[in-house]
């Protein structure tokens, strides 16, 4: 069975990340799935952006969570995207959900609650999920391992997966502890080894962020079950031809 495609914040490699416009160009390219970042803002408003800063993306300064939604909506989000987008804004969580909730799109949430604290981002994560009864659809992963486990208390039936970065010995047995359902590799860590061993441990194995025809090539030829990249259309041009 071939890969689910995910596009990394949306089709970012054209579009402007993490924006509405990015997310509906995935769409248009034939990806299965979007995997989008979400953090808090001074009101508490589940915002999709990734850093926590915004002067990267957006033509604001300071941090996300020092800003209202109503504050955040007003910026355009679209500073780092080679594609200009005045439209492009920072969504919500809700409005992701709102647009594609009756499609059969899936959705890839990474909580950005590593480096700086979310109060209660994993409620209010899953608080959505159950809103728009996407729990089937939704992936929730994060690099804050504790915090894959917070979510496994709030609803043992919500797929995780365990964020990791650089070498990491045997994935399956930290992802085990979190009581992860997949791992998320980075493809420089991506081996057809590791996928073997973490099939045979019983975890699902994503890839990120597989970008080149030949990166993608390389994930498909180790079996991963799904991978991440910022050219969906490149990944599903690729499987098409399997």
């Amino acid at each position: 069975m071939p890969p689910l495609i995910y596009a990394h914040r949306g089709a970012s490699g054209l579009f402007p990340e993490n924006t509405m416009e990015s997310f509906q160009g995935a769409v248009r390219r034939k990806a299965n799935g979007i995997e989008l970042d979400v953090q808090l803002s001074s009101d508490n408003k589940l915002v999709v952006i990734h850093d926590h800063s915004l002067e990267r993306t957006t033509n604001g300064s300071g941090l996300v969570r020092q800003y209202t939604l109503r504050e955040l909506r007003q910026l355009r989000a679209d500073k780092d995207s080679s594609m200009r987008v005045p439209k492009a804004h920072i969504p919500t969580l809700q409005e992701v959900f709102q647009t594609f909730v009756d499609t059969p799109l899936r959705f890839i949430i990474e909580m950005k609650n590593f480096f700086l604290d979310q109060p209660h981002l994993e409620e209010l994560v899953i608080e959505q999920i159950r809103r728009y009864q996407l729990t089937e659809r939704t992936i929730i992963s994060t690099f804050n391992f504790d915090s894959l486990l917070r979510i496994k208390q709030l609803d043992a039936t919500q797929t995780t997966g365990l964020l990791y970065v650089g070498p990491l010995a045997k994935p399956w047995e930290v992802a085990s502890s979190y009581r992860a359902d997949q791992l998320h590799v980075p493809f420089d860590q991506l081996t057809e080894d590791l996928v073997k061993q973490a099939k045979q441990h019983h975890f699902e194995v994503l890839s990120w962020t597989v970008n080149t025809g030949r990166q993608i090539q390389r994930a498909i030829d180790c079996g991963v079950d799904g991978l991440i990249t910022n050219y969906p259309k490149r990944a599903r041009n690729l499987i098409r031809n399997l």
